[in-house]
């Protein structure tokens, strides 16, 4: 009688024990490893840190099972940050947030035909032009990648002309204004910006053609570009798309 109600509880809790393994496995995604194999120590340990995946190890007669458990009530849920908390985020003054290797990641990995070289030497030519002058750099890298294409040009604008912004570009005819080298290009692009959302003194002396042009500090914010920089009443959901773009794929 000892002996046979023995035998069912040891039974009913080796079921058990296998039920455990059976649904760590499953719903942990698991896997399963010899006792002997290689790399795996035979400790036990149960273990949580913060964030961090809790290893969970069930070992039976013959085989050990390592399954991550991920155990949401014990923390909550992280909300995926797709633009940093900043102030005035899609204001044309203001501080840049990126690093100059994020900016060139994304310029190359759109355009591979631009080396990752020349695409850290345009970034941090854009960092330091805008930084001079006030202007949000991501902003001004955002809007590049949307006038260029990515640099790939491919409007009337050619990439010899070292306009980055489609200055004097009026229709699919016009190439607009082409600067000597690289540097002046994005200083004409940033003073151009800064011309529209400032009235504060130049940093450089003015290189941008349609400066005085321009109502100075007529507008503020990315979206008051549409229907003074371009004509497209999309133009700055445009930019804003880029710019959350960089934001979520930053590296």
């Amino acid at each position: 009688m000892i002996k046979s109600t023995l035998l069912r509880l040891l039974s009913k809790n080796q079921l058990k024990r296998y039920i455990l393994v059976f649904l760590v496995f499953v719903l942990g995604g698991g896997g399963i490893f010899s006792e002997e194999s290689p790399g795996h120590t035979p400790s036990v340990f149960i273990g949580y840190s913060g964030h961090r995946t809790l290893m969970v190890r069930v070992q039976q007669k013959d085989f050990v099972v390592f399954t991550p458990v991920d155990y949401v009530f014990l923390h909550k849920k992280i909300k995926k940050k797709i633009l940093p908390k900043q102030k005035n985020l899609f204001s044309i003054m203001g501080q840049g947030t990126l690093k100059a290797t994020t900016l060139a990641i994304f310029l190359h990995n759109n355009n591979t035909s631009v080396s990752f070289l020349k695409a850290v030497k345009i970034a941090k030519i854009y960092i330091e032009e805008a930084n001079s002058e006030g202007v949000n750099y991501d902003i001004a890298f955002s809007q590049m990648c949307l006038e260029t294409g990515f640099l790939h040009f491919g409007g009337s604008v050619l990439p010899g002309q070292n306009n980055f912004c489609g200055l004097g570009v009026i229709n699919n005819t016009t190439k607009g204004f082409s600067f000597r080298d690289i540097r002046l290009g994005i200083r004409a692009h940033i003073q151009h910006l800064k011309a529209y959302a400032s009235c504060g003194k130049m940093h450089h002396n003015i290189v941008d053609p349609r400066f005085r042009f321009v109502k100075r500090g007529s507008i503020k914010r990315i979206d008051d570009l549409a229907g003074k920089w371009a004509s497209d009443s999309r133009y700055g959901k445009k930019i804003r798309y880029l710019l959350g773009r960089l934001y979520r794929e930053k590296v």
